[in-house]
């Protein structure tokens, strides 16, 4: 282990001192003590390097400053994951000083290697790039890292850690392009924290990408218990992941959705399978002027998502168009959510807590929505699916509105429905000419209020061969079912009312 610098020394430039310790070479242990240093050019590790920095503070300290830490650089040619690795940085404050030095680069940039570790270091103020950058690594560990301050008014929204693969130079001049992904990548117990400083802005998004290529598609990425506040776009971004996971993340306040799963590849987006977003909490997102919300699925009909569950997450106090919304993910599962206390902004046309958008054979159970600024459920163009043991209440506009084929709706209760006393709205809307909607063993209930559903199931104009019986609609009389399609079946228990 090499003690390279005398204990105490503070200011200066070491960047000499740092690049004579790190010659050591492949397999060298490095100590950087407590204490203040400040460089005028980043250092390359070598293979097998081990990085200890804790009580230490390194400073970026000119603008020809690039990456503080990097394994690779423009001339090297090592394809795949064949570049230096089993590195590991534990420990230090990493500061970029990006408004003082506002030339784009990332703190640390790993490229072509594996086996990466990245613990308990802090870095700061980040001029308009990365904190880290990860780029066609394997086995990767990002944990307890703490993300503050970006120079936006150079470029805004970017990732703390960027998730991305070798496509080009323009991406991180590290060749060759050859495609490579990202795989195998935990990032736990970080904090992306927003920051005080004076002269920097919030990053966009704890992880992810921006960016994409068709054809790269990252495997393996767990985002597990970490804690992002006042991210200024997502708070995760699942940009062209399978295979991964995010679980147990709490996001607060990010300004357009909590957690966005989705291709970032514009000219060809790439499908994408086994994604489980599961048991995270999302609260304040979305802003006056975005269309988002919660949590946002949303593949294409040219590529969809498949092996999608959203399941065990709540969302509180979104702003925008919904509190979680699923497009284009065939055979879908969202179940066991929790979203509350929604509300409509300038971009948002409706407020529904789960939205099911073109994802057919999907199931949609066990979820409860309360204060919802719009509809509860909204099931579009998802033909074949299943709503079931869902609790929806205080809507403004209907519990349900379906507008799909063959759907099944089971066992869901519907209460405190129309708050907004609209004179065309329902417990449960069978619209958009659907057929053979099947609406069993649901309880609607009436609101008590002077606001209140015109009727508690309504199958309208277009739609045919509905199957609306042994439904508890009991305290609405006559406007129990309003039946405006054809061939509706009501009998085989008929419906309380």
């Amino acid at each position: 282990m090499l003690d390279f610098v005398p204990a105490g020394m503070i200011g200066g430039d070491y960047t000499a001192v740092f690049r004579d310790a790190f010659a050591a070479g492949a397999g060298a242990t490095v100590l950087i003590p407590p204490g203040t240093y400040t460089l005028s050019a980043g250092v390359r590790l070598a293979a097998g390097t081990t990085v200890v920095a804790y009580g230490a503070r390194i400073v970026r300290g000119t603008d020809a400053c690039s990456a503080l830490l990097h394994n690779v650089d423009g001339g090297a040619q090592v394809p795949a994951y064949s570049g230096p690795g089993r590195i590991s940085v534990l420990g230090g404050t990493w500061d970029m000083a990006g408004a003082l030095y506002p030339r784009q680069t990332d703190a640390f940039a790993f490229a072509h290697a594996q086996d990466l570790l990245i613990r308990d270091c802090t870095i700061v103020n980040v001029p308009s790039a990365h904190a880290i950058e990860l780029n066609a690594v394997r086995g990767v560990r990002v944990v307890d890292c703490v993300f503050e301050g970006l120079n936006t008014a150079v470029g805004k929204d970017k990732e703390a850690v960027q998730i991305t693969g070798a496509t080009s130079a323009a991406n991180l001049a590290a060749p060759p392009y050859d495609n490579t992904p990202c795989t195998d990548v935990l990032i736990s117990g970080c904090t992306l924290r927003a920051t005080t400083a004076a002269g920097y802005g919030d990053f966009g998004a704890l992880c992810g990408d921006h960016d994409g290529a068709p054809g790269v598609v990252h495997s393996g990425v767990r985002v597990l218990g970490n804690r992002i506040e006042a991210a200024t776009a997502e708070g995760i971004r699942v940009a062209d992941w399978q295979q991964s996971v995010v679980s147990g993340n709490t996001v607060e306040s990010a300004r357009n959705t909590g957690i966005d799963v989705r291709s970032q590849s514009r000219t060809a987006p790439n499908t994408l399978t086994g994604l489980l977003i599961q048991g995270n909490t999302v609260t304040g997102t979305g802003g006056p002027d975005c269309p988002s919300g919660g949590i946002t699925v949303a593949g294409k009909a040219a590529a969809p998502i498949t092996g999608l569950v959203v399941s065990g997450n709540a969302v509180a106090g979104t702003r925008g168009e919904y509190g979680v919304y699923v497009g284009y993910a065939p055979q879908a599962v969202v179940s066991g959510n929790t979203v509350t206390g929604t509300a409509r902004n300038a971009k948002a046309s409706n407020c529904q807590a789960i939205q099911l958008d073109y994802s057919p054979e999907s199931v949609l159970t066990d979820n409860a929505a309360s204060g919802i600024a719009g509809d509860g459920l909204f099931v579009n163009f998802s033909d074949g699916s299943l709503v079931s043991g869902n609790r929806v209440s205080g809507c403004a506009t209907h519990g349900l509105a379906a507008s799909s084929n063959d759907l099944v709706v089971r066992n869901n209760l519907f209460s405190g429905l129309n708050t907004d006393g609209a004179a065309d709205k329902y417990g449960i809307r069978i619209g958009n000419n659907a057929k053979n909607v099947s609406v069993q063993g649901n309880l609607v209930r009436r609101g008590g209020g002077a606001a209140d559903a015109a009727a508690a199931v309504a199958v309208l104009p277009g739609s045919s061969g509905a199957w609306v019986t042994g439904n508890d609609l009991r305290g609405w009389g006559t406007a129990a079912l309003l039946d405006q399609g054809a061939g509706t079946v009501t009998t085989g228990g008929g419906n309380l009312s």
